[in-house]
């Protein structure tokens, strides 16, 4: 499993990409991962719609899902992201091996 977080905008408009990939983690959180994936991107069904109201000082987020179900991405702003999806970036985030660049805006 490959998890990716895309989150670009706010004041900077900076571009940040973090990824964990589950062949460079222990079992422990590679359950703990495939556990957060399903409660925040559940397979089978369709991704929420984010609203169309754009906020240029808040984060937007992309994050891209690839396992054995395929590749499904869910695309959310700050202010509409769901506890399940906001804790799933957040433990991604936090996870040792995980990959982090920083590009410009756009």
């Amino acid at each position: 499993m490959k998890v990716s977080i895309v989150r670009g905008g706010g004041i900077a408009g900076l571009v940040t990409v973090t990824t964990a990939d589950s062949a460079s983690l222990a079992p422990h959180e590679v359950a703990e991962l495939r556990a957060r994936v399903e409660r925040a991107v559940p397979a089978g069904e369709p991704p929420p719609t984010p609203p169309a109201t754009a906020r240029p000082d808040r984060f937007d987020y992309e994050l891209t899902v690839e396992d054995e179900d395929g590749t499904r991405t869910v695309r959310a702003s700050e202010g509409t992201l769901s506890a399940p999806l906001r804790a799933l970036i957040s433990y991604v985030a936090s996870l040792p091996g995980r990959q982090e660049r920083i590009g410009p805006p756009g």
